[in-house]
């Protein structure tokens, strides 16, 4: 499993064209504080993963609909998976 500050890099980089940087990571933080994922020097479950995922294209539906939100989601799995984190 993936650090979950290299998982949250990640997110970031993928969502921040959709969603703009700040944006981006600012909602990856916050849910991973709603959701008790430890940021600093942890490791992110692959339960973790998927219910931070979640609830990030819950708040991504808004900004690009339901169908691209889970095409985002979709390649971010992916990208977890080549870097051998999911």
């Amino acid at each position: 499993m993936a650090k979950t500050k290299d998982a949250l890099e990640t997110i970031v980089r993928m969502l921040s064209p959709y969603l703009g940087e700040t944006m981006a990571r600012a909602a990856a933080f916050a849910h991973c504080q709603k959701l008790g994922i430890a940021v600093d020097g942890t490791e992110i479950t692959r339960e973790q993963l998927d219910a931070l995922l979640r609830k990030l294209a819950q708040g991504m539906n808004i900004f690009v609909g339901r169908e691209k939100a889970a095409a985002v989601v979709a390649e971010i799995n992916a990208a977890m998976a080549a870097r051998g984190a999911a």
